[in-house]
Protein backbone atom coordinates (compact mmCIF):
# COMPACT_ATOMS: atom_id res chain seq x y z
CA UNK A 1 0.00 0.00 0.00
CA UNK A 2 1.46 3.56 -0.83
CA UNK A 3 2.50 5.59 2.30
CA UNK A 4 -0.21 8.52 1.06
CA UNK A 5 -4.03 8.15 -0.42
CA UNK A 6 -4.21 7.58 -4.61
CA UNK A 7 -5.60 10.14 -6.40
CA UNK A 8 -5.44 9.33 -9.99
CA UNK A 9 -7.93 11.94 -11.35
CA UNK A 10 -6.42 14.97 -9.20
CA UNK A 11 -7.39 18.41 -10.45
CA UNK A 12 -4.61 21.52 -10.51
CA UNK A 13 -6.27 22.76 -6.57
CA UNK A 14 -5.26 19.46 -5.44
CA UNK A 15 -1.87 19.58 -6.50
CA UNK A 16 -1.44 22.83 -5.13
CA UNK A 17 -2.81 21.67 -1.91
CA UNK A 18 0.00 18.97 -1.09
CA UNK A 19 1.80 19.37 2.03
CA UNK A 20 5.76 19.87 1.35
CA UNK A 21 8.30 20.51 3.53
CA UNK A 22 11.56 22.45 2.89
CA UNK A 23 15.53 21.56 4.85
CA UNK A 24 18.28 23.73 4.21
CA UNK A 25 21.21 21.96 3.61
CA UNK A 26 22.50 22.52 6.65
CA UNK A 27 19.70 21.24 8.47
CA UNK A 28 19.44 17.53 6.62
CA UNK A 29 22.19 14.56 7.10
CA UNK A 30 22.30 12.10 4.35
CA UNK A 31 22.97 8.43 5.67
CA UNK A 32 23.36 5.50 3.65
CA UNK A 33 23.43 1.99 4.45
CA UNK A 34 23.39 -1.47 3.85
CA UNK A 35 21.21 -5.21 5.09
CA UNK A 36 24.84 -7.09 4.70
CA UNK A 37 23.58 -10.86 3.67
CA UNK A 38 25.71 -14.03 3.59
CA UNK A 39 23.15 -16.17 0.95
CA UNK A 40 25.03 -19.07 0.79
CA UNK A 41 25.48 -19.55 4.70
CA UNK A 42 21.53 -17.22 5.00
CA UNK A 43 22.69 -14.81 7.53
CA UNK A 44 22.87 -11.07 7.98
CA UNK A 45 25.45 -9.08 9.30
CA UNK A 46 23.89 -6.53 12.83
CA UNK A 47 25.90 -4.67 14.87
CA UNK A 48 25.68 -4.78 19.10
CA UNK A 49 26.78 -1.83 21.21
CA UNK A 50 28.75 -3.13 23.50
CA UNK A 51 27.94 0.45 26.20
CA UNK A 52 24.44 -0.84 25.16
CA UNK A 53 23.63 -4.40 24.38
CA UNK A 54 19.86 -3.11 23.75
CA UNK A 55 21.23 -0.81 20.66
CA UNK A 56 21.07 -3.15 17.78
CA UNK A 57 21.78 -2.07 14.11
CA UNK A 58 22.39 -2.18 11.12
CA UNK A 59 25.57 -0.40 9.30
CA UNK A 60 25.27 3.06 7.88
CA UNK A 61 26.48 6.57 8.17
CA UNK A 62 26.69 9.70 6.40
CA UNK A 63 27.67 9.57 2.71
CA UNK A 64 30.89 12.09 1.66
CA UNK A 65 30.87 15.23 -0.62
CA UNK A 66 30.28 14.46 -3.86
CA UNK A 67 29.88 10.62 -3.49
CA UNK A 68 27.31 8.41 -4.96
CA UNK A 69 24.93 7.06 -2.13
CA UNK A 70 25.35 3.48 -3.04
CA UNK A 71 28.65 4.13 -2.51
CA UNK A 72 28.64 5.20 0.32
CA UNK A 73 26.53 2.43 1.78
CA UNK A 74 29.18 -0.20 0.71
CA UNK A 75 31.74 2.29 2.74
CA UNK A 76 29.84 2.27 5.66
CA UNK A 77 29.11 -0.60 5.85
CA UNK A 78 32.99 -1.79 5.47
CA UNK A 79 34.30 0.33 7.68
CA UNK A 80 31.92 -0.51 10.52
CA UNK A 81 31.71 -3.87 9.74
CA UNK A 82 35.42 -4.65 8.18
CA UNK A 83 34.16 -6.78 5.63
CA UNK A 84 33.71 -6.11 2.27
CA UNK A 85 30.52 -6.47 0.67
CA UNK A 86 29.25 -6.10 -3.01
CA UNK A 87 26.13 -4.87 -4.54
CA UNK A 88 23.23 -6.95 -4.88
CA UNK A 89 21.33 -6.49 -7.29
CA UNK A 90 17.57 -8.24 -6.86
CA UNK A 91 14.17 -7.71 -8.33
CA UNK A 92 13.45 -4.65 -6.07
CA UNK A 93 9.93 -2.76 -7.21
CA UNK A 94 11.06 0.63 -8.14
CA UNK A 95 9.71 3.92 -9.45
CA UNK A 96 12.90 4.45 -11.57
CA UNK A 97 12.60 4.04 -14.99
CA UNK A 98 13.64 1.30 -16.94
CA UNK A 99 16.13 2.44 -19.96
CA UNK A 100 16.44 0.29 -23.13
CA UNK A 101 19.13 -1.35 -21.96
CA UNK A 102 17.11 -3.72 -19.65
CA UNK A 103 15.28 -6.45 -20.74
CA UNK A 104 11.41 -5.65 -20.96
CA UNK A 105 11.71 -2.17 -22.08
CA UNK A 106 9.07 -0.95 -24.48
CA UNK A 107 9.22 2.74 -25.29
CA UNK A 108 6.39 4.78 -24.33
CA UNK A 109 4.91 1.91 -22.18
CA UNK A 110 6.92 1.74 -18.83
CA UNK A 111 4.82 0.74 -15.75
CA UNK A 112 4.85 3.33 -13.25
CA UNK A 113 6.41 0.40 -10.89
CA UNK A 114 8.76 -2.16 -12.83
CA UNK A 115 8.82 -5.14 -10.78
CA UNK A 116 10.50 -7.76 -12.63
CA UNK A 117 13.94 -5.91 -13.82
CA UNK A 118 17.42 -6.76 -11.70
CA UNK A 119 18.50 -3.58 -10.16
CA UNK A 120 20.93 -2.02 -7.36
CA UNK A 121 18.14 0.43 -6.57
CA UNK A 122 17.35 1.66 -2.89
CA UNK A 123 15.17 -0.36 -1.03
CA UNK A 124 13.66 1.34 1.66
CA UNK A 125 14.48 4.80 3.07
CA UNK A 126 14.12 5.64 6.63
CA UNK A 127 13.17 9.37 7.83
CA UNK A 128 13.62 10.64 11.51
CA UNK A 129 15.13 13.50 13.20
CA UNK A 130 18.72 13.39 14.52
CA UNK A 131 18.30 14.15 18.22
CA UNK A 132 22.12 14.92 18.76
CA UNK A 133 22.04 17.88 16.34
CA UNK A 134 18.14 18.61 15.76
CA UNK A 135 18.70 18.22 11.90
CA UNK A 136 16.44 15.97 9.40
CA UNK A 137 18.02 12.51 8.52
CA UNK A 138 17.59 10.17 5.70
CA UNK A 139 18.84 6.76 5.60
CA UNK A 140 18.96 5.58 2.31
CA UNK A 141 19.14 1.48 2.04
CA UNK A 142 20.40 -0.52 0.35
CA UNK A 143 21.21 -5.13 0.09
CA UNK A 144 24.62 -5.98 0.17
CA UNK A 145 26.58 -9.32 -0.25
CA UNK A 146 29.24 -10.81 1.38
CA UNK A 147 31.12 -13.73 3.11
CA UNK A 148 30.18 -14.48 6.71
CA UNK A 149 33.40 -16.82 6.79
CA UNK A 150 35.95 -13.71 6.64
CA UNK A 151 37.79 -12.24 9.54
CA UNK A 152 37.43 -8.53 9.38
CA UNK A 153 40.14 -6.45 8.66
CA UNK A 154 41.56 -4.56 11.24
CA UNK A 155 41.56 -0.57 11.35
CA UNK A 156 38.41 0.18 9.12
CA UNK A 157 36.54 1.69 12.17
CA UNK A 158 36.33 5.41 13.23
CA UNK A 159 37.05 5.92 17.11
CA UNK A 160 33.69 6.50 18.06
CA UNK A 161 32.42 3.31 16.40
CA UNK A 162 34.93 1.02 18.17
CA UNK A 163 32.47 0.28 20.96
CA UNK A 164 30.56 -1.70 18.60
CA UNK A 165 30.52 -5.48 17.61
CA UNK A 166 29.80 -6.97 14.39
CA UNK A 167 27.34 -10.33 15.02
CA UNK A 168 26.24 -12.72 11.89
CA UNK A 169 22.79 -14.01 12.75
CA UNK A 170 20.16 -16.39 11.16
CA UNK A 171 18.79 -13.96 8.12
CA UNK A 172 15.24 -15.09 9.76
CA UNK A 173 16.24 -13.90 13.02
CA UNK A 174 17.67 -10.63 12.17
CA UNK A 175 14.62 -8.26 12.28
CA UNK A 176 13.93 -9.58 15.60
CA UNK A 177 17.60 -8.08 16.89
CA UNK A 178 16.62 -4.86 15.83
CA UNK A 179 16.11 -1.66 18.35
CA UNK A 180 13.92 -0.22 16.31
CA UNK A 181 10.67 -0.70 14.39
CA UNK A 182 12.09 0.77 11.00
CA UNK A 183 15.28 -1.36 10.55
CA UNK A 184 12.85 -4.43 11.17
CA UNK A 185 11.25 -3.31 7.94
CA UNK A 186 14.38 -2.78 6.15
CA UNK A 187 15.59 -5.89 7.06
CA UNK A 188 12.18 -7.94 5.75
CA UNK A 189 11.95 -6.29 3.05
CA UNK A 190 15.16 -7.33 1.18
CA UNK A 191 14.63 -10.57 2.16
CA UNK A 192 11.20 -10.51 0.72
CA UNK A 193 13.04 -9.06 -2.69
CA UNK A 194 15.71 -11.89 -2.46
CA UNK A 195 13.28 -14.56 -2.24
CA UNK A 196 11.05 -12.76 -5.13
CA UNK A 197 14.08 -12.85 -7.21
CA UNK A 198 15.00 -16.66 -6.91
CA UNK A 199 17.05 -16.93 -3.35
CA UNK A 200 16.05 -19.27 -0.55
CA UNK A 201 16.45 -17.36 2.54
Amino acid sequence: MPPFPVNPNYTAADFLSTQQRHYASEDLIISCGCVPVDPVARKIAILRKLSDPEIVSLPKGRKNIGEDIHAAALRETYEETGIRFTELKLRTATRATPTPNHNGYVQGENPSVAREVPNNEVSSVCLYPDISTGCFKIVFWFPAEGDSTHLPDDGTREHWEMNTVVEWVDADAAASRMSFEADKKVIEKVLTDMRRTGYSI
